[in-house]
This record gives structure tokens, sequence and C-alpha cells, in this order.
């Protein structure tokens, strides 16, 4: 078994786990606008992936809602997206509301997502009222994936500013 198959299987366990363990129950959707806030980052060898995010009280709850999407992958990464996107978070401030961003709505890339469906959830984080005035951020690690073991080959993913897709 090659080290990139070991590799890409514990990284689907592990986002398996963290999905489960995140807490995070769905409550349903909704339409982005421009209350959302955006992140993302940038591969090494091109193309990027960008996530939108917004957060709300509903109930007492924190509500999460978010989508993402990808734009000018190369065949290096277009199946690494999902490992970026579970090992993601949403900040208010130095508050992690969710990590494991993979309850998202995957959208198609355009210039202009509003009208786009997000998912959202509830956040373990009780809801307080600065979340509403503190600005959110959509957070990345930086992560390396080695592609091909035979000739060394890896790409990086990178925490990067990403053009605004919301009007």
């Amino acid at each position: 078994m090659s080290k990139t198959l070991i590799i890409g299987t514990l990284a689907l366990i592990l986002a398996g786990v963290m999905s489960a363990c995140s807490g995070q129950a769905r409550v349903g959707t909704e339409t982005i606008d421009s209350r959302y806030a955006t992140g993302g980052g940038e591969w090494s060898r091109g193309g990027g992936i960008t996530a939108v995010a917004r957060v709300f009280e509903k109930g007492g709850a924190t509500v999460v809602c978010g989508a993402w999407a990808t734009d000018r992958q190369s065949a290096l990464t277009i199946e690494l997206n999902d490992d970026v996107i579970a090992a993601a978070s949403v900040f208010a401030g130095d508050t992690r509301l969710v990590q494991n961003l993979g309850f998202m709505a995957r959208t198609a890339y355009s210039e202009n997502i509003s009208g786009a469906q997000a998912n959202c959830v509830a956040s373990t984080e009780p809801w307080r009222e600065d979340f509403a005035s503190t600005a959110l951020r959509i957070r990345f690690p930086r992560m390396e994936f080695l592609v091909d073991e035979e000739s060394d080959t890896s790409v990086r993913f990178r925490e990067a500013a990403r053009p605004a897709i919301i009007r």
C-alpha cells in the first residue's frame, strides 16, 4: 500500500471522527447575502478554496451558516479539497464556533455567489451578544500533501486572501 493511499485513508478517518465529535447539529439552510464573511486559501499548484460564513442567534443558540467553492483547480489538488475543509474553523474573535467545515454547502465558483444556498449548524458555543459585532474569521491551517510518492511530488495549501465573491 502506498504512503499516499495510507495518508489519504487516515485523513478521511480523521475527518469522520472530527465530524462525529464536533457536536454540529444541522438546523437548515439559508440564502447567501452580503452579511457573509469571506475566507480561504490557495494551493501551491494554483487555484484555491473560498469559504463564506455568517453567525447569528436563534433561540439562545449560536448558528453558523456557510458554503465553499473552488477555482482554477489542478488535477493534483481536486481530490484534497475535502481534507482542507475538514481542517478549517470559523471564529468570532478568539472563540472557535465550529471546527470542520464539512457541513457547509459546496457551490459552483462564481464572481457573485449571492443567492446560492448555505447549510447551517448549531454551534456547541452558547450565543454571546458580542458575536453580533465581532468580525467573523474563517481559518485554514497550512497543510502539505504527498501526491506522488515515486516523484516525491507534494502540494501545499495555505491561508490567503480570497476575492470577494458576494456582491
